[in-house]
């Protein structure tokens, strides 16, 4: 690298300096408080996956937000039971780092996923207990009423995992959950 790359590099990490600073520092107006919400819920619903028909799940689910100005950072970890119903065991558990918006009795979400799973999958012509990590997506919907200061509601949570790899002999696809529950949430108040 020559001297004339090596000035115009330190130039534009200069100017980067300058902006990050003025963002952190500068206009007020410009940082909203952020606080930390925690919520629990537990839903109930299905989990379809292979060629079977799709099985009741019970679904818990705790989650931490770090909120802005009417958004927020979400931390979410759903871990789904198969087999209540007397159907083979299986347990689906769901990862999501994501974003949402909220205002005073709602918050929707989404995020990308990293599931580990050991399921009991059917496809056209084997079936099989698979197990493994996988990908995928989520998205909740919370509607919260005036019960308890706000804090208690019903969650409304679907999401998608991609089987490929090591699911691809059993069977290979898309996945998908959906619940609803009752959450409950612990926020502080303005």
């Amino acid at each position: 690298m020559g001297t004339r790359e090596r000035r115009s590099a330190v130039r534009g990490l200069d100017g980067f300096v300058i902006v990050v600073i003025t963002l952190l520092l500068g206009c007020r107006r410009a940082r909203a408080e952020s606080s930390v919400e925690l919520s629990g819920t537990t839903g109930f619903g299905v989990l379809a996956v292979g060629v079977t028909p799709a099985r009741f799940a019970v679904s818990p689910s705790a989650s931490a937000s770090l909120r802005g100005d009417g958004w927020f950072f979400i931390a979410r970890d759903t871990v789904s039971f198969l087999g209540a119903t007397g159907d083979r065991f299986g347990i689906h558990n769901e990862t999501t780092l994501g974003a949402g918006l909220f205002g005073e009795r709602v918050n929707v979400s989404a995020g990308l996923s990293l599931v580990a799973l050991s399921l009991p999958i059917c496809g056209p012509s084997l079936c099989g207990q698979v197990r493994g990590l996988a990908p995928g997506a989520s998205v909740r919907l919370d509607l919260f009423g005036p019960y308890l200061s706000g804090s208690l509601g019903i969650s409304i949570d679907c999401a998608g995992t991609w089987f490929t790899g090591g699911a691809s002999a059993v069977w290979n696809g898309v996945s998908v959950r959906c619940s609803a529950g009752p959450v409950f949430r612990f926020a502080p108040h303005s």
